[in-house]
Parts: structure tokens; C-alpha cells; sequence
């Protein structure tokens, strides 16, 4: 593509915003030329704010405006018009990287728009381009190519299992062969998560879904955002958390535990530990710079760091489309069939109404800085 700046319109000014943050930061590659929205006061005020028009339908945006379209509007999974808005930019011969989640016969469809407009178009699972699921990913994807994982574990929430699968598909290299062996069964009270098991290219995982959400607010309230660990016998990857730490944990194993002469003996002969790579490893090693950064600190550079990442990664294959595997027909079918897959076992999530989350009690950080402290 050109070497002068993408010229870019954002769809959608909630988590929008976002992308509106990461253009101003990358203003060498990229150029905001408008904003598409209802028409809010703050969608009014953002648009005077960074001097851009304001649009209220895809047809208002003049020919020749923009090469790519940041459609960031729920889509129908969450009764929004954000698949709709695509195809119609996608028909104007506009580039386009959508947020998830997105149904896999949507995608299909827009994918199908694409090669007739002659244009490309990207699903943004954004967590992926996160610096903890990129550390995550990589590791766990090298790892693999030495070993087939042992196992999958997953905890998650309706709203973010997409972007789960998106961060196992790429640290297992592709979701082919997916199986459910079905839903363990509660019994009694609703619990907060619905246990699933099955397999992901012949490796076990298991899956815990939040049951509920908050229908009035379903952009907030997950128990866990991401959490997921990859293991082999000799240790396990860990996402902790959506934001980091990543932290690979050891196994434990004593070479020469069932042995009986004296060589056995960790009191007798402890020199003959001395060397072994089981004992002196630590239990615990953390990948990245930093163990768990402040979510300011989160959304004014990770954000935008991860939106760039992902317009970059369009901006590649709009030249080379080998250039973005995880974007391929095949690579997208796949997650959207087990999304859905999982999405119909699990079945309609609760309703539940949920107030803000309390302050945590003991205070972490508090906590954090008595025991660094000695207490």
C-alpha cells in the first residue's frame, strides 16, 4: 500500500475511543479522517476534538475518503449493527478490521464482500496483541513445536471467550479437530461457571464459562477475563490475567526419589543435588518487564499499542494476504465454530444486575507492600 499515511475512519466511539487514542499516536502512519456515530454529545465532542467530520450512515462517508474503516460497534451477538456497517463499508471498496465477537456466518459473508470489492477484512480479537498475549502465545506456540501440550485449561467469560480461542488458537497454531465431550452437570444452585470438557487438536482441555452477565452493561463484569495455561509434563504456561503476568511454573520431580542407597538421601548426600536441573531451577519464571502494570498505565499504552498492531497487521496484507495467517478463511471458520459450538452448549447465560465492583479487602497493594516489607 502507499507509503503515505492510511487514511482511517472510526466506527463507534465506546471502546472506539480506544482507536481513536491509538491513531493520535501513530500519526506518521495513519490519519484519522472521520468519525462514524449516532450522533451522541460525546461522539460530537470527540469528532470536534480531533477536527474531523462527523457521519451518521456509511453512505454519508463522500468517495474516496478513507482506506480503511475501524468498525468498532457491537455486532448482532449483542444486538448491534456492527457486522451491517462492515458489509456496507466493505462494498464502498473500504478496508476493514472489525471487533469481535463475530458470528462465523457473518464472517463468511464479509469475507465474500471483501473479494468482491477486491478489499481485505480482519476480525480484531485485540487481546492477542496484547504484550502478556503476544509473551504468551509465542512462548506456548515455540513450545509446541518441540511437544504437543498435555493439556488446555481455560476460565473466561461469554463476552471474552472469543478472544479466548483466538489466544489458544494461536499458541496451538490453528482450533482444528475441536470436540466438546459436553458440559459436566450442576446440580442445585446456579454456580458462577459452567464446566465444559473436550479436545483441541488431540490435546484435552477444560473450560470454565461465567454463567451470567449483565445485560445492561456486558462490556464489564467478568469473575475472569483470561486466564489460560498450556502444560507439558516438564511445566505449565500460564496468562494470569488479560493484562499479564505471564509465569511458567515448573514441574516438580526428584530423579532419584525411589532410588534407596545413599545417593537417594536429599540429607545425606545433598552434594549430589548440587547439579541436577530439577532443584536449582526456580519454581516459577516471569516473562516481561513487568508484574501486572496499573490499568492506567494499560490503557493509555497497551491499548493503543494492541490497535496498531492489529492496523499494521492489515496494512501488511493488504500487499501480501499470506502475510496475516490468522486471518485466513480457514484459521477464522475454525474459531467461529467453536465459539459458536460453545456458545450453544453453554446456552442462554443469567441475567443478572450487577453494581460496581467493591474495593478489595485486604488491600492488595497494601498487603503487597506489608510483606515486601517483613510486616
Amino acid at each position: 500500500m502507499r507509503n503515505c499515511p492510511i487514511r482511517v475512519v472510526v466506527c463507534g466511539t465506546r471502546f472506539g475511543e480506544h482507536y481513536l487514542a491509538a491513531l493520535a499516536q501513530a500519526r506518521d502512519s495513519y490519519q484519522l479522517v472521520g468519525i462514524l456515530a449516532r450522533g451522541s454529545e460525546r461522539s460530537r465532542a470527540l469528532a470536534a476534538h480531533f477536527d474531523v467530520p462527523l457521519y451518521g450512515r456509511p453512505s454519508d462517508i463522500p468517495d474516496g475518503v478513507a482506506d480503511v474503516a475501524c468498525v468498532v460497534v457491537r455486532t448482532t451477538i449483542f444486538g448491534g449493527d456492527g457486522s451491517r456497517i462492515a458489509g456496507e463499508l466493505l462494498s464502498r471498496g473500504i478496508h476493514v478490521l472489525q471487533e469481535h465477537p463475530v458470528y462465523p456466518g457473518e464472517v463468511t459473508q464479509l469475507k465474500a464482500k471483501a473479494r468482491e470489492a477486491n478489499v481485505r477484512y480482519h476480525v480484531n480479537t485485540f487481546y492477542p496483541h496484547l504484550p502478556a498475549g503476544d509473551l504468551f502465545t509465542d512462548y506456548a506456540h515455540q513450545a509446541g513445536t518441540a511437544r504437543r501440550p498435555s493439556f488446555i485449561e481455560l476460565t473466561t467469560s461469554r463476552q471474552l471467550l472469543y478472544s479466548s480461542l483466538d489466544l489458544l488458537g494461536r499458541a496451538l497454531g490453528d482450533l482444528a479437530d475441536f470436540r466438546l465431550d459436553g458440559p459436566l452437570v450442576h446440580r442445585g444452585a446456579q454456580p458462577p461457571f459452567h464446566a465444559f470438557q473436550g479436545s483441541i487438536r488431540d490435546v484435552p482441555f477444560s473450560l470454565l464459562l461465567q454463567s451470567y452477565l449483565d445485560p445492561a452493561d456486558p462490556d464489564h463484569h467478568s469473575l475472569v477475563m483470561h486466564r489460560i495455561a498450556v502444560g507439558w509434563p516438564e511445566g505449565t504456561v500460564n496468562l494470569l490475567n488479560s493484562f499479564g503476568p505471564v509465569v511458567w511454573t515448573h514441574a516438580l520431580y526428584a530423579p532419584q526419589y525411589q532410588r534407596d542407597d545413599l545417593g537417594s538421601s536429599y540429607l545425606l548426600s545433598r552434594w549430589s543435588q548440587a547439579d541436577c536441573r530439577y532443584f536449582t531451577q526456580p519454581t516459577a519464571q516471569l516473562f516481561g518487564d513487568r508484574f501486572g502494570p496499573p490499568v492506567v498505565s494499560v490503557v493509555d499504552d497497551q491499548f493503543p499499542g494492541a490497535i496498531r498492531r492489529a492496523l499494521d497487521e492489515l496494512r501488511r496484507a493488504i500487499d501480501d494476504p499470506l502475510d496475516a495467517p490468522w486471518q485466513a478463511d480457514s484459521y477464522l471458520a475454525n474459531l467461529g465454530q467453536c465459539w459458536l459450538h460453545l456458545m450453544r452448549a453453554a446456552g442462554a447465560p443469567a441475567s443478572r444486575s450487577m453494581p460496581p465492583p467493591p474495593p478489595p479487602f485486604p488491600d492488595p497493594v497494601r498487603y503487597a507492600a506489608e510483606i515486601a516489607n517483613g510486616r
